[in-house]
């Protein structure tokens, strides 16, 4: 597996805000309706360049709207003064992601169970010594 140097994306952004007299806020806090519009706006507005991207199968402009999306939500982050907790509450988020993998067979099965008792059929897949489940509707 490569190694991956972490983004300086939220320091960076910081820079681009407090240069451009773009919010910065220091402590969690929903910003007014019209900022918060914005915010969303300019995410789709990437997410919309992503899709095209994928859709002509460029991956030069792929990779830009990747980035684009990096960067405008680092901005968001900010924003709603999440800044200096988003490192814990990303690490939380990872947490809870792996922790879904199980460590058993049995585990798995029983997640299997839990899953067909909603009617959702789902599968087991080892990997690395654990178990995924996945449900086969969606393959997640």
């Amino acid at each position: 597996m490569p190694e991956y140097r972490e983004p300086s994306c939220l320091r960076d952004v910081a820079a681009f805000h407090r240069l451009f007299k773009a919010p910065v806020v220091g402590s969690p806090a929903i910003p007014d309706a019209k900022r918060c519009a914005l915010r969303v706006e300019l995410l789709q507005e990437e997410l919309n360049e992503l899709k095209e991207a994928i859709s002509q199968n460029d991956l030069v402009e792929v990779a830009d709207a990747l980035a684009d999306i990096q960067y405008v939500l680092a901005g968001a982050v900010h924003e709603f003064g999440l800044g200096t907790r988003f490192a814990d509450l990303f690490a939380e988020v990872q947490r809870s992601n792996m922790s879904k993998a199980c460590a058993t067979r049995e585990e798995a099965e029983a997640t299997v169970a839990h899953y067909a008792a909603k009617d959702q059929p789902a599968r087991i897949e080892e990997c690395d010594g654990q178990y995924l489940v996945y449900r086969t509707a969606d393959n997640k």
